[in-house]
């Protein structure tokens, strides 16, 4: 029982691309973009060499509602599954988002955004083994396991919340400041029936900064923590992207990153950008000690986000003034 509790209090899930899963770094992202939706994708595969294989996927939408001119109303739905170990124990979390957007100034935005989300725990305990199916010389499945699960499936409310400062001079002189949290309401987590396994409150600060190298290249600096008690990740990096075309609406770029999680993973990224969309992929080569199972081998992320823009109506003349 001791150790379903503790698999009950474990990380979050978490993305080597959250630049790419913007309602998941944050609510204060939805709607903040040169578009008016954005569809992300993101697929995750972890530890393929060990046996308890972690596979998560995410898929987020995020519009502009409302947009006075001084001000943008923004949301976003979001959609987290995470799957791992032999017991299949999976989360599956959907959130609705809501952003307020300030135009401070010329360049300057400030956006505050709430989260409302709905998540979903279960495991399978027949995929599970026991001390107690021991009968002293083998294993007897048919052996009671000695232990029991007030419900192997629970659901829980989750509140959310984020803020963060846009500076942005163009597409390519841009950076992104913020501070979020999830689980202000600390839902319980426990499988037994009690109230004693409360999820910590997950804090993240990031910042996305891009800026101008030349007329065809730039410079790319990425920097995020999370912080689950007793869990911290810190995340760090920078790259480089270079434009293969800047004509409107038919924009091409590759970009190419290299990532630090502290002592955990280096994270080496490319992204291509056509148009409206762009395509990541990231691997982690795993550093810690735990590479004498994974062989330094993490695993590869996917990410794919389209941002749509609607096409403005003609103005309306009158070809004849008598009309």
């Amino acid at each position: 029982m001791g150790w379903m509790s503790s698999v009950s209090m474990a990380q979050d899930i978490h993305y080597s691309q959250p630049q790419q899963a913007r309602l998941h770094l944050s609510p204060a992202q939805a709607g903040l973009m040169p578009a008016d939706f954005r569809v992300a994708g993101i697929y995750r595969m972890q530890w393929e060499t060990v046996p308890v294989q972690y596979r998560t996927f995410g898929l987020g939408f995020d519009m502009k509602i409302m947009d006075t001119g001084n001000a943008i109303l923004g949301g976003g739905l979001q959609l987290a599954r995470d799957q791992a170990g032999d017991s299949q124990l999976s989360l599956t979390h959907i959130n609705l988002s809501l952003n307020g957007i300030l135009k401070m100034g010329k360049n300057s935005l400030l956006s505050l955004g709430l989260g409302v989300g709905m998540g979903q725990r279960s495991f399978d305990s027949n995929s599970l083994t026991f001390d107690n199916q021991f009968n002293g010389d083998v294993f007897d499945p048919d052996r009671s396991t000695g232990e029991s699960f007030e419900d192997t499936n629970f659901r829980f409310l989750d509140l959310g919340a984020g803020i963060n400062y846009r500076w942005q001079k163009s597409r390519r002189l841009k950076f992104d400041i913020g501070l979020s949290g999830w689980h202000f309401n600390r839902p319980n987590q426990s499988f037994l029936g009690t109230d004693d396994v409360k999820l910590p409150i997950r804090i993240n600060p990031y910042l996305l900064l891009t800026f101008p190298a030349g007329k065809s290249s730039d410079i790319l600096i990425r920097g995020w923590m999370q912080s689950q008690n007793p869990y911290r990740e810190y995340v760090m990096g920078m790259g480089w992207r270079y434009h293969i075309s800047q004509k409107k609406s038919r924009e091409v770029a590759i970009a190419f990153s290299s990532l630090y999680r502290f002592d955990d993973a280096i994270i080496p990224t490319i992204e291509l950008q056509y148009g409206s969309w762009t395509a990541g992929l990231s691997y982690d080569i795993n550093i810690s000690e735990f590479n004498i199972a994974t062989g330094d081998r993490g695993g590869p992320e996917i990410s794919l986000v389209y941002l749509f823009t609607k096409v403005k109506p003609m103005p309306e003349f009158k070809a004849c003034p008598i009309f």
